[in-house]
Order: structure tokens, then C-alpha cells, then sequence
């Protein structure tokens, strides 16, 4: 999703402008994953859907100014150890890539922070492997420690970031089930309390459209009628509170599903790839182009989708979703596109 704009998707993270994140990414480059953040505590925090964000139209708002920080900064020695790992899983030398890794993690010491900071390189290390299950036990291993500390986004982000590997894992319902889990993790933190409950519910509704309606594609009867009731009440209640971009994006997939092409590639052509570089963005408006038939329109957004750029787990994910849809039905695999053949 555009709009806050970064990725699991793909952006890089500013945790210093968090409100500004968009609500159906997940992932950032490894080396911008230390900015400073507001964690300032709250005697009583807000429900994520207690206080909901004004509707939005229009362009996209400027970042809100700079919180002050209560994260203390990685040392150099940790800092330098995730760039270069960073690097390797980029290069695709996962041999550099593991010896920085365990550099990193030495440095880290028992900080939960500079740990988070550490599963999330390890993570990208194995998506970029193709390893979804270790991916996802890199997260798993520091989640119990960062769920002690709710001055931290941490936990949110992680629980972000396992929504796409299980997505990437073929595996929408657990995907749900994860965004459920970073929704609870804003509704106790105390991390950012002046945009954490629009930040949770903005992503969580997209995600929550998104994700439903690609699990409805694996079901039939009144189990798939209801999913797609459920999805677009999702939608619905997003696109009041989001932005046009990110509405757009799903209404190009969801119509794309339902075979109504002319919905498919207007959505779609709602989206310029040239402002939102958002990947995960970007893919669903592939797959609006093609449904509508413009495959030329289609292939244009592919070539801006594979241009070079940091190493980021959506960045991997949606790349391997281009090569997996261009594959013959019965070598396919899981992609959201084609999400009710698996």
C-alpha cells in the first residue's frame, strides 16, 4: 500500500515518522530499521479502533514532525554489522550475510531492541533463500522478549512482517491470524501514542480486506460468500479512513478475482508507478492489468518492480509472486492471483 509508503513493503522505515507507514506493508531495507521513535508511555492507551483517523482524499499528508526518542542508538559495531549483512543478502552472498549476521548478533548483547533488530536481517537472509519457515523462526525467537516490552513497536513490526512470510507460505488464514496479533500489540503498547491507534487500524483493515478475500478464493459455497461479505465490509470500512491509492489497490484485486475486467484495469490504472513504488502495491496492480487485459501496461510495471533496489523481505516475496504467476498452473504454486488453486 501507498499512502504512508513503505513496505514490507518497501520503503525505508522511519520509525521517527511512524504515522506515516503504509497500512498493508510490512518490511523495510535492514539499514534503515534504527530511526528514532516516540515510545514515550501512556497511563491509558487507546483501543486501535477506539479513535479512528478522519477520512482521507487527495494527496497524501506530509510525515508529522519528529518525536523525541527514547530508543538508544545501535553501536557502531551493530550498525555496521547490519548494513554489511544487508549487503550480502543483496550481493546474494549468504555466506557474508550469516558471518555479519552472527557479528550483529555478538553486538547485540541482551538489548531487546538491537535483537528485533537482528531477526529482521536474519529474516531477509533466509527469504532471500527461498526459506519461509526460518524466516518466520527468526521473529518467532524474539517475540516472547519484545511482548515484555510495550514501549516498543517492535513486536507490531514482527508480527507485520510474519503476515507476508505466510502469505509467501501460501497460508492466508494464518496471515490473518498474525494481523490480529499486531493489532493487539498496538492496542497494549505505549509506543507512539499519538498515531499508534490510526497506524493499527488503517493496516489492520487492509490487511484484514486483503487477506480475506484472497482465503475466500480457496473455499466455496456460503464459506466463500461469506468470506467475500467479510472482505469488502473491510474494504469499506478502510476506504473511509485510508487513502485512494490503497483503496485502489484492492479494488483492482478484488475485482480482478471476481473476472469483472473493466473494474480490474480501471482500479488499476488509478495507480502511477512512478509515484508509488510501493512492490506490493505495484503487484496488484499487475494483476488488475492483466485481468483487464492490458498486457503491455502489465509487463511496464513488471520492469519497474525489478529495478535494482535495497534488499527488503517484500521486495523478495513480490518478485518471486511475478516469476510464480508466469508459470504454467500445474508448476504454479501459491501466489495471491492465483490463491484458490493451492
Amino acid at each position: 500500500m501507498v499512502a504512508y509508503s513503505l513496505s514490507m513493503c518497501c520503503r525505508p522505515l522511519a520509525l521517527l515518522a511512524i504515522a506515516t507507514l503504509p497500512a498493508g506493508c510490512a518490511t523495510a531495507p535492514v539499514s534503515a530499521v534504527t530511526a528514532p521513535l516516540n515510545s514515550a508511555a501512556q497511563s491509558t492507551t487507546p483501543s486501535p479502533v477506539a479513535s479512528l483517523p478522519a477520512p482521507v482524499s487527495g494527496a497524501t499528508p506530509a510525515p508529522p514532525a519528529p518525536q523525541p526518542s527514547a530508543l538508544t542508538p545501535p553501536p557502531p559495531a551493530l550498525q555496521e554489522a547490519l548494513d554489511a549483512a544487508g549487503k550480502a543478502v543483496a550481493a546474494g552472498d549468504a555466506g557474508a550475510a550469516d558471518k555479519q549476521i552472527a557479528v550483529a548478533a555478538a553486538a547485540a548483547g541482551n538489548d531487546a531492541h538491537f535483537a528485533y533488530l537482528v531477526a529482521r536481517v536474519r529474516a531477509l537472509r533466509f527469504v532471500y533463500a527461498g526459506d519461509f519457515e526460518r524466516a518466520a523462526d527468526a521473529f518467532l525467537e524474539v517475540i516472547p522478549t519484545l511482548a515484555k516490552h510495550p514501549d516498543l513497536p517492535d513486536e507490531f513490526w514482527s508480527h507485520n512482517a510474519m503476515m507476508m512470510l505466510r502469505e509467501a507460505q501460501g497460508d492466508p488464514a494464518a496471515a490473518l491470524s498474525e494481523n490480529d496479533q499486531a493489532t493487539l500489540c498496538a492496542e497494549r503498547g505505549t509506543w507512539n501514542p499519538q498515531d499508534r491507534a490510526t497506524l493499527a487500524f488503517q493496516k489492520d483493515r487492509w490487511h484484514r480486506a486483503y487477506l480475506t478475500r484472497m482465503l475466500a478464493e480457496s473455499r466455496t459455497g456460503s464459506v466463500k460468500r461469506a468470506l467475500v461479505e467479510y472482505a469488502q465490509a473491510a474494504l469499506d470500512e478502510y476506504r473511509g479512513h485510508g487513502f485512494p491509492d490503497s483503496v485502489a489497490v484492492l479494488e483492482a484485486y478484488f475485482a480482478a478475482l471476481d473476472g469483472r475486467r473493466d473494474a480490474a484495469i480501471t482500479a488499476a490504472s488509478r495507480i502511477d508507478p512512478a509515484k508509488d513504488d510501493d512492490v506490493e502495491d505495484l503487484y496488484l496492480v499487475v494483476v488488475g492489468l492483466e485481468v483487464g487485459g492490458d498486457h503491455a501496461a502489465a509487463e511496464a510495471v513488471r520492469q519497474v518492480m525489478r529495478r535494482p533496489g535495497d534488499a527488503h523481505i517484500a521486495r523478495a516475496v513480490m518478485l518471486r509472486w511475478l516469476d510464480l504467476d508466469a508459470k504454467a498452473p500445474r508448476t504454479r504454486g501459491f501466489t495471491p492471483w492465483h490463491a484458490g488453486a493451492h
